[in-house]
């Protein structure tokens, strides 16, 4: 029997891929775990293996974007036949009309459309009566339906239509899982950065790296994440599950990919330059594209930065299975009571979001106490 490749899923909440490129053409030899395949999700472009060694074909074209599990090709092991792939594969330019979409199904006996038209047409409200289909025997595809959003807005022309596609569904169903399956609870403290700044000043005078602010936090969510060990912990099942390593994430900002969560394996065991040499690198990966599946899979907590967006203050949602986030506002300077006098400060906040069905206020506030006096006392962290 020939050997299924089916679309990987590479997280929980991926759904499909897109195939940007076959890297074997129909007919050649390919070798187990040889790639086959670079598949674009709404996260990362990433190389897909072959699962065993024979004759490639592959099931769907190049554009294609295709559920997780559906078969994308065919691996034919030594003396089996080649597989009858229809005609409509090795045709590019009919990217909408894959085998899949165009095993078409009546929509109340009236309309003939594509899964994928299907889908989106329910996800705006969109009545395929409406619509002419420009698909094989008049199928209707998911670019007549983009067209239609298109045309039935032309005349509204202070109205941009975005649909919620790709990274922007997937973001969404993220955020409404998070937030539907867990009993959310922010809490949000004050910590003063002079210290830190002035550490921060002292070691790149000596030559050193132009550590961010962010390397500072991630360095102290570690180390406080191995005295507060709930902290790094998943409900999963009905069971709490403590991870005995800690993977922090840190969100990335990208101008037309949105948000990402690299991930610093192993964060407590690495230096401040070492941290802040991976989390550099991670970021200009993120922003080019380069991020592979293990740096964006694996983490245990994650720490968003909003500070230099200029954000005073905010209110993080979790990123699942992961059981707290910290969320950190700007730097700035604030007239502060010491010693029963008003002096000027350099502060910021932090805002730790947690999983309130099995984590307590009192570890959780105790766990952001721990990361303020870390931050404030900065030379514990060196």
């Amino acid at each position: 029997m020939p050997v299924k490749v089916a679309m990987p899923q590479f997280d929980l909440f991926m759904a499909e891929g897109t195939i940007t490129e076959w890297l074997k053409q129909d007919g050649e030899t390919v070798e187990a775990e040889e790639p086959i395949a670079i598949i674009e999700t709404s996260k990362i472009v990433v190389e897909v293996e072959s699962p065993a060694s024979g004759t490639f074909y592959k099931t769907q074209p190049v554009g294609s974007t295709v559920s997780v599990g559906e078969t994308i090709a065919l691996i034919i092991q030594q003396d089996e036949e080649a597989p009858l792939i229809p005609e409509v594969i090795r045709s590019p330019e009919r990217l909408e009309e894959k085998p899949s979409e165009r095993v078409t199904e009546a929509i109340d006996e009236r309309v003939l459309a594509s899964p994928l038209a299907k889908k989106l047409a329910k996800e705006h409200n969109i009545d395929l009566v409406k619509i002419t289909g420009s698909g094989r025997d008049g199928v209707i595809t998911k670019k007549d339906v983009l067209s239609y959003l298109e045309q039935t807005h032309v005349e509204r022309e202070d109205e941009e239509i975005i649909p919620l596609t790709g990274w922007r569904k997937v973001m969404a169903d993220r955020m409404s899982y998070s937030l539907q399956t867990m009993a959310q609870l922010t809490t949000i403290t004050e910590a003063d950065f002079t210290e830190l700044i002035k550490l921060r000043k002292k070691l790149i005078s000596e030559g050193k790296d132009r550590i961010s602010y962010t390397v500072f936090i991630v360095k102290a969510v570690a180390q406080a994440l191995k005295e507060y060990p709930l902290m790094n912990s998943s409900l999963v099942d009905g069971k709490i599950i403590i991870k005995k390593y800690r993977n922090i994430g840190v969100a990335v900002a990208r101008e037309k990919q949105g948000l990402i969560v690299p991930v610093i394996r192993r964060a407590d065991e690495k230096s401040l330059t070492e941290l802040n040499q991976i989390l550099s690198e991670m970021v200009n990966n993120a922003r080019t594209g380069k991020l592979s599946i293990k740096d964006v899979t694996g983490g245990t907590f994650t720490v968003t930065n909003v500070g230099p967006l200029g954000g005073t203050m905010s209110t993080p949602i979790i990123n699942p299975p992961e059981s707290a986030i910290l969320g950190v506002g700007a730097i700035t300077k604030r007239p502060v009571v010491v010693d029963d006098k008003i002096v000027i400060r350099s502060t910021a906040y932090l805002c730790l979001s947690y999983d309130h069905r099995f984590i307590d206020g009192a570890p959780a506030i105790g766990f952001l106490q721990r990361i303020k006096q870390l931050l404030q006392e900065p030379k514990l962290l060196t």
